[in-house]
């Protein structure tokens, strides 16, 4: 992004705000498309739900992967079809599974038996189910996003699939198997483990047309070929559609917070206290994440601090030990990487008001969401 266009958002729509780059995802869109010929892409909306991204790659004919009433009702409109839409997840309870096929949604995601049994009331013929798998393996990523690890609350076991497979044959059309191994994978040979499993699976119902890989792949740095090729060899081995549901790999990199420096302490340990802290950008106290930070316009760095929060909260931090120049209050700092699970993940704690949203496109830039305000801190409340 070019420094002299965020200088001016930052000044036009104040801070912090949260600037998405719309080109740079349509690019990652095509990225993944050439690389993986005739997949099905379902955006995973939890990553970012902003309606200028979801409008965006509708205009794309990508798909969402939705987990909840809001995502699902958020992405149809935003314009992307019910036919393009796959509805995931731990919850899918009544009032959810009934809007959804309201609106024409056909694909669904079983997350466990009890999911199942609550799905029986809605069976119909022309509805398509995939298994989720929990394939019980180390995805050699940080605990809170090893979703395929064995403690993990998601999918089906082994055995509890194979009898789940034959009584969804028996009342609905078996479409796959869904493997979605943890967020933030750099190790593709993670995959070698996940086909391992679903293999016999794949030989027992060999009706089944489609293999949902999921999405979490790191970012920056995954290794794109190496997944692809370990991803249609075992595709073509079983003459499967893929289905991916990328979120971060679309969006990370397409969105930067821009904070503004507030106060500076110097001493055994300097800290930089900017106005974007754990309510706006939670993944490093939650996750321990590390996001590139730097100072608007390029400036030689010369001391190493802490960027912190304002909150009162040891754990309100940005970014440790990071090289930074002299600031004395008011430079604009660019945190990058934060395009996914920034403004998803942000809150009112504190009394917070979350942020504005603004989009890129064609070098024109455009307020997507408006930061808020007191009104809508309280508008809700009955006093």
């Amino acid at each position: 992004m070019n420094d002299l266009l965020l200088e001016r958002i930052a000044h036009e729509f104040g801070t912090p705000c949260y600037v998405y780059d719309l080109d740079q995802i349509s690019h990652q869109v095509d990225v993944l498309r050439e690389a993986l010929t005739g997949a099905r892409l379902f955006y995973a909306v939890k990553a970012n739900p902003c309606g200028a991204i979801l409008k965006n790659l509708a205009t794309k004919d990508v798909g969402a992967e939705v987990i909840s009433m809001g995502e699902l009702e958020r992405a149809v409109h935003a314009g992307i079809k019910p036919e393009n839409i796959v509805l995931g997840g731990p919850r899918q309870d009544t009032q959810l599974i009934g809007r959804a096929l309201d609106l024409g949604v056909r694909l669904f995601s079983i997350d466990s038996v009890s999911q199942w049994e609550s799905w029986k009331p809605f069976l119909r013929a022309d509805l398509y189910f995939v298994l989720r798998v929990n394939p019980a393996l180390d995805p050699r990523t940080h605990e809170h996003l090893a979703t395929g690890a064995a403690e993990s609350k998601f999918g089906l076991t082994f055995a509890e699939t194979r009898v789940l497979a034959s009584e969804v044959q028996a009342h609905a059309q078996l479409a796959g198997f869904h493997v979605h191994a943890g967020s933030q994978i750099t190790a593709t040979e993670v995959y070698d483990e996940i086909f391992e499993v679903l293999e016999p699976l794949y030989n027992e119902n060999p009706n089944c047309r489609y293999l949902d890989i999921g999405g979490g792949y790191g970012v920056p740095g995954f290794e794109l070929e190496a997944f692809r090729q370990r991803v249609l060899a075992f595709a073509q081995k079983f003459e499967l559609q893929v289905i991916l549901e990328p979120g971060r790999f679309l969006v990370a990199e397409a969105g930067v917070l821009l904070t503004s420096v507030l106060h500076h302490k110097a001493g055994a340990l300097h800290h930089i206290i900017a106005d974007a802290g754990m309510a706006d950008l939670l993944r490093p106290a939650l996750y321990g994440a590390k996001h590139p930070i730097r100072v608007l316009h390029h400036a030689p760095a010369k001391l190493l601090a802490d960027v912190d929060g304002p909150l009162c909260e040891n754990a309100d931090r940005l970014a440790r030990n990071v090289n930074l120049p002299e600031l004395k209050g008011g430079e604009i700092l660019v945190v990058e990487q934060a395009g996914a699970y920034g403004f998803a993940m942000s809150s009112n704690y504190a009394s917070s008001y979350r942020p504005a949203e603004v989009v890129i496109q064609g070098g024109q830039y455009r307020l997507a969401r408006q930061r808020e305000s007191l009104s809508d801190l309280i508008r809700l409340e009955l006093l």
